[in-house]
Parts: C-alpha cells; structure tokens; sequence
C-alpha cells in the first residue's frame, strides 16, 4: 500500500502486509521505496520458515510492478516458489489480503482521528498490538525526582523497540518520546480523556492519603 500522503518518523511512505493464508498471521513491514519489497520478503520468508521448520512455497500477490521485477521474479524462480499472480482490477482473487489491507488501514485512521495524533504516526498506529496511544503512567525512580515531585509522568502508547522487551512511549505534557522497561497501561482511556486523582492511584498503587504510627 502506498504512498501515503505522511511520511512516518523514520521516512516510510509505503506498507507492505504479509499474510499467511492457512493461520490469517499477519506480519507488516514499512519501506521508503517499492524497491524495499525484496528485502523484506526475505526477512519474512527467513523468519516464518525457521519458526515452523516449513517452507513458502506459493505466494499470491498481484501483478503490479512491485512483484513482478526482475529481482523478485528472479529470487522467486531461484527458491524453487510458484508465484500465484492475481489480476489487479479482480481483488476477489487476493480477497483475504485486499480485505486485510482495507481493515488495517480503516483501523489506524479511526485511532489517529480518535486521539487526535498526529498523521505522521500511522506507521506505529497499524503495527502495535496495545493500542496505539493509549494512557500509560511511566514511574520515575527516586534519583531522578524531587521529594515533592509526581512518582510518575502520564504517556501515550507509541510502540515497542525493536528486538528488546521496552515500550516507546510519548510524555504527554513535554512531547518527548522516549523508550522505557516498565509502563502500566489503560487501554481504555486515551491521554486526551478525563481521569480521576482516585484512579491514578489505584493505577500505580500509590496513595496520599497520610499515615499514622501510633
């Protein structure tokens, strides 16, 4: 798909959805260029055959030019895969990835307007599992606070690092999107919606209400 009309923060215009027709899996890969196709058709191809001791063996796609490069139709050809082409102006013969397509794309258009983030977001609004934006509260330890300063900072969900276990989340009061280990979400509120000094409470377990030793 593509291009789109906001470049991501990383310089993607374009999106490409890989999908496995016995399990409907879905793996999506952003690219800069339509050249990037080849690329991330190996990573994929490398990754799913060593997950499941399982080779590729028909890819279906259509006849646009991005599948139909010498290059790939080269790769193709050398990997001992058929490759199942479909007419373009008959998606029903690529029904499963045409209705894939339209629905992750309708999905991070309704969480981009509905949070009102801004466009160039699309890419980290269509790859996450969380969703995208949602409230998190990240803590911050007590080396890096003041004793009368919050023991946390409100986020909004904005993905995850590539390869390790932490979050990218971005301050809701300065902007800055930072990467963290450790983040307690709501994924039914958005930074944008109302939430009660109680709830912030119950959310980080936190209390200050005084106590008293007697």
């Amino acid at each position: 798909m593509g291009p789109m009309q906001t470049k991501t923060p990383g310089g993607c215009t374009y999106v490409v959805t890989l999908i496995d027709d016995y399990s409907h899996h879905v793996t999506v890969y952003f690219m800069k260029a339509k050249s990037d196709l080849l690329s991330k058709f190996k990573i994929y191809k490398a990754a799913v055959e060593n997950a499941t001791d399982k080779k590729i063996k028909r890819p279906r796609s259509d006849i646009v030019g991005k599948y139909t490069g010498r290059l790939f139709k080269g790769y193709i050809n050398r990997s001992g895969m058929k490759h199942e082409k479909t007419v373009q102006i008959t998606p029903q013969q690529n029904g499963l990835a045409e209705c894939m397509n339209r629905g992750l794309m309708e999905m991070a258009r309704c969480i981009l307007y509905h949070d009102s983030i801004e466009m160039k977001w699309w890419a980290e609004a269509l790859k996450n599992l969380k969703v995208f934006a949602a409230l998190g509260y990240v803590h911050i330890p007590d080396e890096k606070r003041r004793k009368l300063d919050a023991n946390a900072f409100k986020c909004r969900f904005m993905g995850y690092e590539d390869d390790v276990k932490r979050y990218c989340v971005q301050n809701v009061e300065t902007g800055k999107v930072q990467i963290v280990r450790t983040v307690k979400f709501v994924e039914t509120t958005s930074p944008g919606q109302l939430v009660t000094h109680q709830e912030e409470e119950d959310i980080l377990g936190t209390s200050t209400a005084p106590t008293f030793n007697g």
